[in-house]
């Protein structure tokens, strides 16, 4: 569990360095080793403007509209998931970052042994790099982000990929949006939430 950060963090340029990844050929749908333990789950909203919350709700729903078995519900506490910005930086820890998913203390997140997160996990993008994203890429990071609070690990596409064989859980889901405009999990997400859920 020591590669949590190149786990977590969505790297805005470095993404070819980050550990733990597996492309989609050789692991399809790769996994943290750590999930909820329900397949109904709840989120809140800790965004501080319009736009980070229209972004977190659209994410949600891309996520809830999917064929998968599971349910984000919308509360104002006792959440699973708590969708929030901040501004990070343009480094923090090491790490160049737009998105991350951390525990509620901004630590790397742990699971007990059953494999359940041991507290809420706090899904967040980086105001210092993200103030500026149009919704639907704000969204394409949430999604993204969501899917490690999950339990999605990142993927990371070969070179010369095209835009049909990436999913929104590649490392370099920012790039990947300029180029392909997706913003909602793709059909390798949605498999690998449903060998979780």
């Amino acid at each position: 569990m020591n590669n949590w950060k190149s786990i977590l963090a969505v790297m805005a340029l470095a993404s070819a360095t980050i550990g733990l990844q597996a492309s989609p050929a050789a692991a399809a749908h790769p996994k943290l080793g750590c999930k909820f333990a329900s397949g109904t789950m709840k989120w809140q909203d800790a965004t501080t403007t319009s736009g980070y919350a229209a972004a977190a709700n659209n994410a949600v729903e891309a996520w809830n509209s999917t064929s998968t078995q599971f349910n984000i519900n919308k509360v104002t506490s006792g959440a699973n998931i708590r969708i929030a910005n901040g501004n990070f930086g343009e480094i923090w820890k090491g790490l160049r970052l737009v998105g991350i998913t951390l525990d509620t203390s901004q630590e790397i997140p742990t699971c007990n042994s059953a494999g359940t997160w041991r507290t809420t996990m706090v899904t967040w993008w980086n105001d210092y790099r993200t103030q500026h994203y149009t919704p639907s890429k704000r969204q394409a990071i949430m999604v993204h982000e969501i899917g490690h609070a999950l339990g999605l690990a990142h993927v990371a596409a070969p070179a010369g990929s095209s835009c049909s064989n990436v999913t929104v859980m590649d490392a370099a889901i920012d790039e990947w949006y300029d180029k392909c405009s997706f913003w909602k999990p793709r059909s390798g997400d949605i498999a690998g939430a449903n060998e979780l859920y």
